[in-house]
C-alpha cells in the first residue's frame, strides 16, 4: 500500500494520533488523503512529528481539517 485515502471520515484529533503511530513505523505509504478529516491543531501536530520518522511519505493532503495557520506551521 502506497496511498491511503481517509476522505470525509472525521477522524479527529485521537485518530491522528493513532495514525501517527502507525506511520513512524512504516515504510511504504508516500501518499496520504486527509480531507474533511477534522483532525484540528493538535492532530496535525502528531502528523508532523510522525513524518519526522517517517522518510517515505512525500505528499499528504489536509484540506478541510481545521489546521489552521497555527497547525501549518507544524509542518
Amino acid at each position: 500500500i502506497t496511498t491511503i485515502t481517509l476522505d470525509s471520515n472525521n477522524i479527529g484529533m485521537e485518530g491522528a494520533r493513532h495514525f501517527a503511530e502507525a506511520l513512524k513505523i512504516n515504510s511504504s505509504v508516500t501518499t496520504i488523503n486527509f480531507h474533511v478529516g477534522d483532525i484540528g491543531i493538535e492532530g496535525v501536530r502528531y502528523l508532523a512529528e510522525a513524518l519526522k520518522i517517517n522518510s517515505s511519505v512525500t505528499d499528504i493532503d489536509l484540506f478541510t481539517n481545521n489546521i489552521g495557520t497555527e497547525g501549518a506551521r507544524y509542518l
